[in-house]
């Protein structure tokens, strides 16, 4: 779990991809940001927990929108610096202020914030479990868990899961179902669940036309643990450059797409 964590933040630390991703780092970018927090009913005397919050776009973004106050954790120290600097400099620091700190050991006491924050980033938790747990925990009662992520059509088989080596966003992602369950289990409860895929199809159009391929894009971060999906790739067997069957095993069993979730701590 800890070299999972580790690729995942060297992953996200690069500037290619911040910059390829408008640094929102998530399909929608901050127009799914605003819509979010509006859905949610994120307000001036709210306290937020952004999880995963990396140079902190999101985090000055809902600070500036909403003027609440945010706590911002994430696990790559140069993101965090690069977050502090850009809070700094948008005059936000006596209300964003960021931590080195991981969602599955939060270093806040139990029922600390009104909302909590995480934009594609749970399926990226290797114990999803503990996660949940903790976001629970450092909520207020009536709080909730406004959420944007990858979400499955369908589970995949067995044999599948069994010859995926690596979690990324796809197939670390749950069904409806599954989240709506996982998250019930510690006490949150589904308000909202809205399909939001047309935003992964278009910064898929997006990559594409900048890349010519998807896999081009993730092919430039490397092979190894220097790529966060190179272990759905290389186990595909097609070598440098391509995806190979597993990965479109992937697609075609889960039917991935994205979505965004409110939830209340009951």
């Amino acid at each position: 779990m800890a070299l999972m964590k580790e690729v995942i933040v060297q992953t996200y630390e690069s500037d290619t991809f911040n910059q390829a991703l408008d640094e929102s780092l998530h399909p929608g970018g901050l127009d799914l940001t605003e819509y979010m927090a509006c859905t949610a009913g994120i307000t001036e005397d709210s306290i937020v927990l952004d999880i995963a919050t990396g140079r902190g776009t999101s985090a000055c973004f809902l600070a500036e929108f909403c003027i609440c106050c945010i706590e911002g954790i994430d696990l790559s120290r140069k993101a965090l610096a690069q977050a502090r600097t850009k809070a700094a400099g948008r005059g936000l620091s006596h209300r964003v202020r960021f931590h080195l700190a991981d969602v599955e050991a939060l270093p806040f006491s139990d029922a600390s914030f009104d909302f909590v924050v995480s934009e594609c980033s749970f399926s990226l938790l290797p114990d999803k479990p503990v996660g949940a747990a903790e976001i629970a925990r450092v909520l207020k009662p009536g709080g909730k868990l406004a959420f944007t992520d990858m979400f499955l059509q369908d589970r995949f088989s067995d044999e599948l899961k069994s010859l995926v080596p690596f979690d990324c966003c796809f197939t670390g992602a749950l069904t409806r179902d599954d989240y709506e369950a996982l998250f019930a289990r510690v006490g949150l409860e589904t308000q909202i669940f809205e399909d939001h895929s047309f935003s992964l199809r278009e910064i898929t159009d997006k990559l594409r036309g900048e890349y010519g391929t998807i896999q081009a894009f993730w092919n430039q971060f490397g092979k190894g643990t220097e790529s966060l999906c190179a272990g759905v790739r290389d186990a595909g067997g097609t070598g440098a450059g391509g995806y190979g069957s597993l990965w479109k095993r992937v697609f075609a069993e889960g039917k991935p797409g994205y979505c965004l979730m409110v939830m209340e701590k009951v």
